[in-house]
């Protein structure tokens, strides 16, 4: 069943959260220019002000609205959130676009329009918010992994009314969109990734190919292994345990998520790359749905990756972002794609929201390529 959901929070729950957020108690804060020991205190007092101030939720809650907010009951009970921006237009393709942790369905505000208004073809895009996350039911019970969340994101398609459709995304994003290749080749045309997972071949030369200028992006995840971790063995082992303080401390939550958007983003200045606004409608969602702990509990359920290395036969594009946490070469890639398109950008893991013109670009460039 297909509903519309219009998004609403009341204005109670706004009211707690500026409430919690004037009632922080601070902690101390070690004196270093940088976030080498973590989110920066006077950024997120900074930051806390404009949450309270400035910040407007119900803007962002009427973005998502008008995009077109609907939920759907799958098979498993579950309610799932998705936004699906229709062309109107007969004969669209579906361009499923999945996001991942600790972003969500906002993320693909900027490159809904760009890619609808851009491509020679009607597109419909559709974003649904993983199980956990967001406005999405909760699982209840174990087992809800990329490959359980693809089976349902690929019933969610046909519940639509479309028979073949096109997958893109990013961290978990990227791992689901993978399963829904893998899961139903016949019905997922092509996949397009702006994160690959791939690691070198078991071979007596596993680095043959690899160009220079690969090796030194190979560098990025050594770098995110030995700084940027911490959270993921966390959410890996006890995201119960971490969820308590993030579900109940507003800038307790801020800290971790932010952390996420500064690290992962390209450039280092002590500040992020995209607004305030966006950062926060983000941390806001968490917050009013109460989904940081079901969220970080995907970790759990993935283990170290929630991937198949199996290899599929669909044409698939990456998108490079040379600031990214995980930036394979090429020829390990092939090794588990049909590779058709591989294109290299400046940016960072959240492409949609820090390069969404490269993005659009990008996957209007593959659609072209594809038969259809």
């Amino acid at each position: 069943m297909i509903k519309e959901f219009q998004i609403n929070i009341d204005d109670s729950q706004i009211e707690l959260l500026h409430k919690k957020i004037e009632l922080t108690r601070w902690p101390d804060e070690i004196n270093n220019k940088y976030w080498s020991h973590g989110t920066s205190m006077s950024f997120l007092k900074d930051l806390s002000e404009y949450w309270i101030n400035d910040f407007n939720w119900r803007a962002h809650e009427k973005e998502l609205n008008d995009i077109g907010s609907y939920k759907f009951t799958s098979k498993t009970g579950l309610d799932i959130h998705f936004l699906h921006a229709k062309s109107n237009q007969k004969n669209s393709l579906p361009l499923v676009m999945t996001h991942g942790w600790p972003g969500s369905v906002q993320e693909f505000i900027k490159v809904i329009p760009l890619i609808q208004e851009q491509s020679n073809r009607p597109i419909d895009i559709i974003c649904p918010s993983l199980p956990g996350f967001g406005f999405s039911d909760k699982p209840k019970d174990l087992g809800m992994n990329s490959e359980e969340i693809a089976k349902i994101q690929h019933e969610l398609i046909m519940a639509l009314g479309y028979k073949q459709y096109v997958v893109q995304g990013g961290d978990w994003g990227a791992t689901v969109s993978k399963w829904m290749a893998e899961l139903f080749p016949e019905n997922c045309i092509g996949i397009h990734l702006n994160l690959v997972i791939a690691f070198p071949p078991n071979t007596e030369n596993p680095m043959e190919g690899v160009t220079d200028k690969e090796l030194k992006l190979l560098e990025n995840f050594n770098k995110y292994k030995t700084q940027g971790y911490g959270y993921y063995e966390i959410h890996k082992t006890k995201p119960q345990t971490i969820g308590y303080g993030l579900n109940d401390s507003p800038i307790g939550l801020a800290a971790w998520i932010s952390e996420k958007f500064y690290g992962w983003f390209d450039g280092n200045d002590n500040n992020l790359v995209i607004s305030n606004d966006e950062v926060l409608s983000i941390i806001s969602l968490y917050w009013f749905t109460e989904s940081i702990t079901s969220s970080a509990r995907l970790y759990k359920e993935n283990g170290d990756f929630g991937f198949s290395f199996n290899s599929i036969k669909q044409p698939m594009a990456g998108a490079i972002f040379k600031r990214d946490i995980m930036l394979p070469p090429r020829v390990w890639a092939e090794k588990i794609y049909n590779v058709v398109q591989w294109n290299e950008y400046d940016g960072g893991h959240f492409a949609a929201m820090e390069r969404p013109e490269e993005l659009s670009n990008d996957v209007i460039q593959f659609i072209n390529k594809l038969e259809l």
